[in-house]
């Protein structure tokens, strides 16, 4: 399965000659995306936490040649850590590098975060076709500079217990200093590490192998692996699809031939691009409504509308599209529908849609499936929805930057 959504990557995001793929990963507040976007734009940028993945190409600084790396950063604010970080083995094949970001002042996070990592490089190493433990796998302690952060050595010594064996290194860094500190030598290290990770003989003996357990209970849909599952069928089904105008007919007639959550959010997808969030909302509340009055076959399998978790998927949606990267976004309240490409490469850029649960991050069962939220708009009970103002703020502000240069 991974070398398979592997080669749809590549389709989307093909290695350019001169730009080595890294993921940037770590537990939620470590600094990614702050990091992320001080490389891109050479400014500090408040970020809010990630949905699905943020890419861009930026050159790193080095005091040797440039390096410019191809950066992905996977973001932890939609699922939890421990779900993205196993979702995470089916993209990291086609990285050349690991940048494990910490937040080195929260010692408490200390364990998740080496568990989270030894999981990511565990399961990583157990499938045949990717293992590579001279994959270099770069830790930034970020936050150094705060009063009660974790000394460098204390690090080290935890870090070296996960990844003894492996070609690796901890620099300590501050993204919000001014000046950075800590980027450069830890930027040489990474540019000399991938030199090395190219000249050495790949897999050096057999993937350790990971113990999937016997147990004959029900599959958790929820589980990463079957998420993943879920994501390659969807990118193959792009392919053989209606063509969204025809999909957009057939669903103001009623005669979709699926309805399911795949049926969803295609729909949420093409609607918000067209109309932009406010038309594309008040149009999805419509038609969905509509389509479940008029469903004389129980197509849908629901009797009524419910009006909080239609909201939810049109947020998660509209807060995904946004996140696309700009060369691959498409133009938001043109009135025209995206393609099926671009629906491909919303799914590849944001595989968190493909979770039907995903509520349960935000919701009890017991709120949601309230009378109350399927009459009316009920606020989450667990964490807040994400919100499009620290994505605006970024995009605003990397507009500006790219005007002054």
């Amino acid at each position: 399965m991974a070398s398979t959504l592997r080669s749809l990557i590549q389709r989307i995001y093909p290695s350019g000659s001169s730009s080595e793929r890294a993921v940037i990963a770590g537990l939620g507040y470590s600094g990614k995306t702050t990091l992320l976007y001080y490389l891109k734009l050479g400014e500090i940028v408040t970020t809010i936490p990630s949905i699905g993945f943020n890419v861009e190409t930026v050159d790193v600084p080095t005091t040797g040649k440039k390096l410019s790396l191809e950066l992905w950063d996977i973001g932890t604010g939609c699922a939890s850590t421990m779900h993205m970080v196993r979702m995470l083995r089916y993209y990291m094949p086609n990285a050349k590098a690991l940048i494990w970001v910490i937040d080195s002042n929260f010692r408490e996070g200390l364990s998740e975060s080496l568990e989270a990592l030894d999981v990511l490089l565990k399961e990583n190493d157990a499938d045949l076709e990717s293992a590579d433990k001279h994959l270099p796998v770069l830790v930034l302690a970020n936050k150094a500079d705060m009063p009660n952060s974790m000394k460098l050595e204390e690090l080290r010594v935890a870090f070296s217990k996960q990844l003894s064996g492996r070609l690796f290194s901890i620099y300590s860094t501050s993204v919000t200093s001014s000046p950075p500190t800590g980027l450069q030598e830890a930027f040489d290290w990474l540019a000399l590490a991938l030199d090395i990770a190219k000249t050495t003989k790949k897999g050096s003996g057999p993937a350790p192998v990971v113990q999937q357990g016997t147990s004959t209970s029900r599959p958790n849909l929820r589980e990463p692996s079957l998420l993943a599952k879920k994501l390659e069928e969807w990118l193959h089904r792009t392919e053989s699809d209606s063509s969204p105008e025809d999909f957009i007919v057939q669903f103001t007639t009623y005669t979709l031939p699926t309805w399911d959550h795949y049926t969803h959010i295609r729909l949420a997808f093409l609607i918000l691009a067209a109309n932009g969030r406010q038309k594309g909302k008040d149009a999805l509340f419509t038609g969905l409504a509509s389509y479940i009055a008029h469903n004389t076959q129980n197509q849908t399998n629901v009797r009524a509308f419910h009006f909080t978790m239609t909201y939810f998927w049109i947020q998660i949606v509209h807060f995904a599209i946004q996140n696309l990267p700009e060369s691959i976004r498409p133009a938001i309240g043109a009135g025209t529908y995206p393609t099926s490409e671009d629906f491909f490469r919303f799914l590849l850029v944001n595989p968190h849609v493909v979770d039907g649960g995903l509520w349960t991050e935000y919701y009890s069962k017991e709120t949601i499936m309230s009378p109350g939220a399927k009459a009316e708009m009920v606020l989450p009970d667990k964490k807040p929805l994400p919100s499009m103002v620290g994505r605006d703020a970024i995009a605003a502000f990397g507009a500006k930057a790219v005007a002054e240069k």
